[in-house]
C-alpha cells in the first residue's frame, strides 16, 4: 500500500494544472428589456478554449418561468435569447422584475460548469419601429426618413437597441450612453491564466464616421487578472459607416499589466484586448 500512495499523490498534482486552466463562465449583469414579443437577451461569456453546451433557466422566487438549451462557442460572448409567456411575464411583474438566471453546462466528454446571476428584467416601453437599412423610406410611403441627431444602438447584431446612445452631427458621432465591451486578458507566463470581463468603453468621442480613431486615456479595468489601479487604456473605433437609417462600426479596447513574483524573482506580463461590432438606428 505504501508504494501506491506516492504515485497517486503525484497523479493528483499532475491533474491540478489541467483543472486550473478552466475559467468560470460569466453572465452579464445587464439584460435587455423584455420586448412586446416576450423576448429578452443577456450576454454570456465563455473564456475557455472549448465549447460548452447545456441549459439556461430563469427562476422567480424559486419557480422556473423559462428554460432553453444553449451553446457557448469557445472564447466568445454569446447573446442568449430568453422567451417569456404571459404567465412568466406576470410572475416577473409581481417580483418587480427580479429573476435569477442559472446556467448548467458541460464540456463534451469533460467536466460540468455552472453560473448564476440575479438581475432585473423589465418590459420595454413602446417605441418606434427602426428604419430598414437601404429601403430609403419605402416603408413609410416612399419618403426618405428625416435625418435624426439622436440614435440608439446595440452591441452585436441581435437584441433591442438599448446598449448605447449617440448623437450625430457633421459626420461625427458622440456617445451619450457608453456600452461595455468584452475583453480577454492572458498571462504571458506564470500560470498562463486567462479571464474575460465586460469593460466600460469610456471614450465618448467625438468619432469621425469613415475614419478609424484611437484614444488613450487613464481608466480602471475590472478584469480579475489585472490590478485595481488606474492604467492607460487604448480605445478604438474602426470600420464606422453610415447608411440610410443605420450607423455601424466596431468598438475595441486594449491595455496591459505586469505582476512581480517574489518567490521566483520573475515578472509576468498580462495583455488584454477585445472588440465588438455595434449598430445604431434613429431614436424617436
Amino acid at each position: 500500500m505504501t508504494r501506491l500512495v506516492l504515485p497517486l499523490a503525484l497523479l493528483g498534482v499532475l491533474v491540478l494544472p489541467g483543472a486550473a486552466l478552466a475559467a468560470p463562465v460569466k453572465i452579464s449583469p445587464r439584460a435587455s428589456a423584455i420586448s412586446k414579443a416576450g423576448v429578452a437577451t443577456v450576454e454570456v461569456a465563455n473564456p475557455n478554449r472549448f465549447v460548452l453546451r447545456g441549459t439556461a433557466t430563469v427562476t422567480v422566487r424559486a419557480r422556473t418561468i423559462a428554460k432553453r438549451k444553449v451553446r457557448l462557442p469557445k472564447r466568445a460572448v454569446t447573446t442568449v435569447k430568453l422567451r417569456f409567456d404571459r404567465q412568466a411575464a406576470t410572475a416577473l411583474r409581481d417580483a418587480a422584475g427580479r429573476a435569477t438566471i442559472k446556467l448548467r453546462l458541460r464540456r463534451s466528454g469533460g467536466r460540468k460548469f455552472s453560473a448564476r446571476r440575479t438581475l432585473t428584467l423589465r418590459a420595454a416601453p413602446g417605441g418606434p419601429k427602426p428604419s430598414v437599412p437601404g429601403d430609403n423610406g419605402a416603408s413609410n410611403g416612399g419618403q426618405p426618413a428625416p435625418a435624426a441627431s439622436s440614435w440608439v444602438g446595440r452591441m452585436g447584431t441581435e437584441g433591442p437597441y438599448d446598449d448605447l446612445e449617440l448623437t450625430l452631427g457633421n459626420g461625427q458621432i458622440q456617445l451619450t450612453k457608453v456600452p461595455v465591451v468584452p475583453v480577454s486578458c492572458f498571462e504571458m507566463g506564470g500560470f498562463f491564466r486567462s479571464a474575460l470581463s465586460f469593460e466600460l468603453f469610456d471614450a465618448p468621442g467625438p468619432w469621425t464616421i469613415g475614419t478609424d480613431g484611437l484614444v488613450a486615456k487613464q481608466g480602471i479595468a475590472v478584469n480579475q487578472l489585472v490590478s485595481s489601479g488606474a492604467r492607460t487604456i487604448n480605445y478604438k473605433a474602426t470600420g464606422t459607416s453610415q447608411q440610410p437609417g443605420l450607423i455601424a462600426g466596431t468598438l475595441g479596447m486594449s491595455f496591459s499589466d505586469s505582476r512581480y513574483d517574489i518567490p521566483t524573482n520573475s515578472i509576468t506580463f498580462i495583455n488584454c484586448a477585445g472588440s465588438q461590432s455595434f449598430e445604431a438606428v434613429p431614436a424617436g
